[in-house]
């Protein structure tokens, strides 16, 4: 075998036996929630993939949806979202184990499926179970104003294309 070669093959099994899945009963990370329907990891207020002009997204439903991640170990971890907004005045809190992380306050109203903002947010999370919870102020039927889509009975807040749980980075 030509030493290039050994050494690409060294690396590839070095590189196979140092990443470690996560064990029964722990989420594996990054857990990308708009990879898979359902997601990877047990959610709440989350609408099914959708596809539409080119983009996937989901429904983040209100007033709250949330994320639960097991941790072996304490670990820092990232919360990353890219949302389009329907409603003006839309304020996002996000939380984690009921303890407010941050809170995104009067976003605009954006063109369906358009005008998408990133946000990401750094956090601590302990050994064992955490919940990762984004409160949303407005969405659809919480009152006759914040009613943009009559016909769909779910409570309908933010769009997103990208939400995901990974570690931060160092």
């Amino acid at each position: 075998m030509k030493p290039m070669r050994l050494l690409l093959l060294i690396c590839v099994v070095l590189s196979l036996s140092c990443s470690k899945p996560a064990a029964p009963g722990e989420t594996a990370l990054p857990a990308d929630l708009m990879a898979l329907d359902p997601p990877a990891v047990p959610a709440t207020g989350l609408r099914a993939v959708e596809r539409a002009g080119g983009i996937d997204f989901r429904w983040l439903t209100g007033p709250a949806a949330s994320m639960d991640v097991r941790l072996p170990g304490p670990a820092r971890l990232r919360l990353a979202f890219r949302v389009s907004n329907p409603l003006a005045g839309q304020e996002i809190t996000v939380s984690v184990n009921g303890h407010e992380l941050a809170q995104v306050a009067a976003l605009a109203a954006s063109r369906r499926l358009a005008d998408w903002q990133d946000f990401a947010f750094d956090f601590d999370a302990p050994a064992g179970l955490s919940r990762v919870t984004l409160t949303f102020s407005r969405y659809n039927h919480h009152t006759p104003q914040e009613t943009f889509a009559p016909g769909d009975q779910d409570r309908l807040a933010v769009q997103v294309s990208r939400l995901c749980l990974g570690l931060a980075d160092k």
